[in-house]
């Protein structure tokens, strides 16, 4: 009787460690696809982390929680369930770093990509955690979040009052007409500094401009007006 009850507890617990597998292995996929899916969106605009790191990252961190969940089924349960989950968040900090540079013309890039990272790791644990509508429910906001602040950013920066240009010219003379025009359309150049170790050619003039433009008017409409001017080599809008 006793050898029997052995059995059975014994058939149990090795169900019990199959649903586990097959659970552990559902969240890895889940994990895979939802930080893919934020990943691909990266990817599309060419970001140097793609749809494999993303991939990665989510997965990482879903494995993570299965781990500490798997320690905590097997060997006692005392231990604290969130400590591998804020090693996860405060680690992935390495990856954000990575991918932020500072361009030649002082753009932050990588900052989006770096936050991106972050939130894929979240959405992992919760994934890993088994909280599937809070991982559903954040792949959601985050592409819906993305697409709305896309819009806002281009009608509130595309029309601000400060703007910050860099821009090429071929000789010397070029900055004269530009500052004659931002003095013609009362704008107020706010700072500027010569960029000499980002030209083009060893003679042509380079120089990042803050602007105050004194009330909200269209950016596109000011960098044409500049590339109409004789002797540009080059004008872009920065954008931090």
């Amino acid at each position: 009787m006793v050898e029997f009850l052995g059995d059975v507890l014994y058939d149990l617990k090795e169900f019990s460690d199959t649903r586990f597998e097959v659970v552990a292995l559902f969240r890895m996929i889940v994990a895979s696809i939802c930080g893919g899916l934020i990943g691909l969106e990266r990817e599309m605009k060419g970001r140097p982390a793609g749809l494999k790191t993303f991939s990665l990252v989510c997965v990482g961190a879903t494995l993570a929680m299965i781990t500490n969940e798997y320690i905590s089924r097997n060997f006692g349960g005392s231990g604290d369930l969130a400590r591998m989950a804020a090693q996860v968040i405060s680690g992935i900090g390495f990856l954000g770093a990575g991918t932020i540079i500072v361009t030649g013309t002082n753009q932050v890039r990588g900052l989006t990509t770096a936050a991106a990272l972050w939130v894929t790791a979240a959405l992992g644990i919760s994934i890993g955690a088994g909280f599937y509508f809070g991982a559903f429910g954040g792949v959601g906001v985050i592409f819906m979040s993305s697409m709305t602040c896309k819009i806002i950013d281009r009608m509130v920066m595309g029309t601000s009052r400060i703007m910050k240009i860099y821009v090429e010219g071929v000789k010397e003379e070029f900055m004269l007409l530009l500052i004659q025009y931002f003095y013609d359309q009362n704008i107020r150049i706010v700072n500027l500094v010569r960029r000499s170790e980002n030209k083009w050619y060893k003679k042509d003039t380079c120089v990042m401009i803050e602007l105050d433009l004194g009330k909200r008017q269209k950016h596109a409409r000011i960098l044409e007006d500049i590339r109409k001017m004789e002797g540009l080599r080059y004008v872009e809008e920065i954008r931090t």
